[in-house]
């Protein structure tokens, strides 16, 4: 499926914010929603975990 094909499905709030089903989504919005995904998605990629974090056992 092509972006621009995404893009085009109309668009249904997963909450229930007392929207009408009918009225669409500004794409201004959907837009700066979709930039802020991103971002986080990028962050979370860059931070690094430590490859062991337990404490060692004493046997």
């Amino acid at each position: 499926m092509k972006r621009s094909d995404r893009q085009s499905e109309p668009k249904v709030p997963a909450n229930d914010n007392s929207r009408e089903s009918g009225e669409p989504l500004d794409p201004r919005i959907l837009r700066i929603a979709e930039a802020i995904g991103r971002h986080l998605a990028r962050e979370h990629a860059r931070r690094s975990f430590p490859a062991n974090d337990n404490e060692p056992q004493s046997e």
